[in-house]
């Protein structure tokens, strides 16, 4: 158990000042805090990957510049350090403990999330910020329970209407049309209290076991 200290992080980004940090792998080092990337107002990429975070104690807006951050394989239960990275592009925090997606709100600007294998069950607390990021065309949330949602991967891709990939797998054509539809079922059959098939439309279902992830 270790925290990241200046010195740390001074020796594996292979500068002499934090404020010139840019880049820095951080993976496999079994930190357990890591708020002193705080002093790195300039970095725009960093792995923290393979660690044994809990939490990430950053203050709003303290990583302007950063646009990518990979914390996957740590024990993550909140996204609330987001706030820290309002212009974050790519996000991969898969194999935590994650249980909401709200803190995603506060990058407007991602193109790409990767929060496969967590503890996510409300789909449709997951979808609401999805609805809120335009410009986002990449996501895996496969290995989830809320996957094992019969509509999973329909409202998926009617939620996002920038996605292009959806676990891994293509967003076809015509596909977005037919997970409109579903959705559009889905919202009468939850006002009205019944319940609605959908083997007249044909869309792929998602599958909730985990894929290959890319970090």
């Amino acid at each position: 158990m270790s925290a990241l200290t200046q010195e740390m992080l001074l020796e594996f980004s292979g500068e002499e000042k934090p404020q010139d940090v840019r880049m820095v792998v951080l993976r496999g080092m079994g930190l357990t805090d890591a708020a002193t990337l705080a002093l790195a107002s300039n970095l725009t990429s960093v792995s923290l990957s393979h660690n044994s975070l809990t939490a990430l104690p950053l203050p709003a807006s303290s990583l302007p510049s950063l646009t990518e951050l990979n914390v996957n394989y740590n024990q993550l239960s909140s996204l609330s350090f987001l706030a820290a990275c309002p212009t974050l592009h790519r996000l991969f925090a898969a194999r935590n403990t994650l249980t909401s997606l709200a803190p995603l709100e506060a990058c407007a600007e991602l193109h790409a999330v990767c929060v496969s294998g967590n503890s996510l069950e409300d789909l449709g607390g997951c979808l609401a910020p999805l609805k809120r990021l335009t410009a986002l065309e990449e996501l895996e949330l496969d290995g989830n329970p809320c996957g094992a949602h019969p509509s999973y991967r329909a409202l998926c891709v009617d939620a996002a209407p920038a996605l292009r990939m959806l676990d891994a797998e293509a967003v076809l054509p015509g596909e977005r049309e037919r997970a409109r539809q579903v959705a559009k079922f889905e919202g009468r059959a939850v006002e009205g209290g019944s319940f609605y098939t959908h083997s007249d439309i044909q869309v792929p279902v998602g599958g909730s076991a985990p894929r290959p992830l890319r970090r």
